[in-house]
């Protein structure tokens, strides 16, 4: 969950599975002349659709606070306040997607682990935790996992063209980017406030964003120009503006006695919808 200041008295909630949908829809538009569409595309989207969905088993109660009483922030660390089930929920995500969509559960399970070990050594931040017991038998499970569905996959004749290790990393960064993006417009309101410290930067943290085969990926740089829209450079959609929305609540900004003092007021919260949009230079 995603907790930001609203205005004096109130703070905006967005939801993990809200912000998810945000990627999701990012995903399909990506692509047009300089930035290639996501293949295979209809599973990539999913993926970045679906790759916090697992946030669900908690956020349909969410009944922990942090320390200070306030609701728990997804920055807070969710791994210190919910323990096990924070592992166990990105699991039975992708085993639930696994049903439906192999080649999106592969892409959601790759992502899982990238959150628990710095991005396969790649970033910065999130920071490692695979040290932690529970975090490298987790990152153990789904890494068999992946290997197992990558084997899959390549006897499929329809999906064999993009199941090669290229590929696959490609795609791994499209989610990651997706997903950067995403917490960016999501996790500030309006979306030029200045008061989130932690999450993307206006460069997402310098991620790789893939553009088309043969050619190096680039970094992004934001400028938000006003409260509701942002100058994306280079600009990676396939309309301009892209306009989107995000789903979010209105909670009292003050301490919380106990859970149900602040699950009471999740459950009769304002639903609003605030509506952004990127733009080319």
């Amino acid at each position: 969950m995603m907790v930001n200041p609203y205005d004096d008295s109130r703070l905006m909630l967005a939801l993990q599975i809200d912000h998810s949908r945000v990627a999701g829809f990012f995903a399909a538009h990506w692509g047009n002349k300089d930035f290639a569409r996501p293949e295979p595309y209809s599973s990539v989207v999913m993926a970045a659709q679906e790759h916090d969905i697992g946030w669900w088993e908690w956020e349909a109660k969410p009944s922990t606070l942090n320390e200070k009483g306030f609701p728990l922030d997804y920055h807070d660390g969710s791994l210190k306040y919910l323990g096990q089930l924070r592992l166990d929920f990105y699991k039975n995500a992708v085993d639930h997607i696994l049903k439906r969509d192999p080649y999106a559960a592969l892409l959601m399970a790759m992502h899982g682990v990238a959150l628990m070990n710095a991005g396969y050594g790649r970033y910065a931040y999130p920071p490692d935790r695979s040290a932690d017991p529970r975090v490298k038998s987790y990152i153990d499970n789904q890494e068999q996992l992946r290997t197992k569905l990558v084997e899959q996959l390549r006897q499929d004749d329809t999906l064999k063209p993009f199941v090669s290790d290229e590929q696959i990393w490609t795609n791994y960064e499209y989610i990651e980017v997706f997903d950067q993006l995403a917490q960016y417009v999501c996790n500030r309101y309006p979306l030029n406030s200045k008061w989130r410290k932690q999450g993307p930067s206006d460069t997402l943290n310098d991620v790789d964003v893939p553009t088309k085969h043969g050619r190096q990926p680039v970094k992004v740089k934001i400028n938000t120009v006003s409260e509701n829209r942002a100058i994306m450079t280079p600009y990676p959609f396939d309309v301009d503006p892209l306009v989107f929305s995000i789903n979010a609540r209105l909670v009292p900004n003050r301490v919380y006695k106990d859970p149900e003092d602040f699950l009471g007021e999740f459950y009769r919260a304002e639903r609003i919808t605030v509506t952004h949009s990127l733009a080319s230079a």
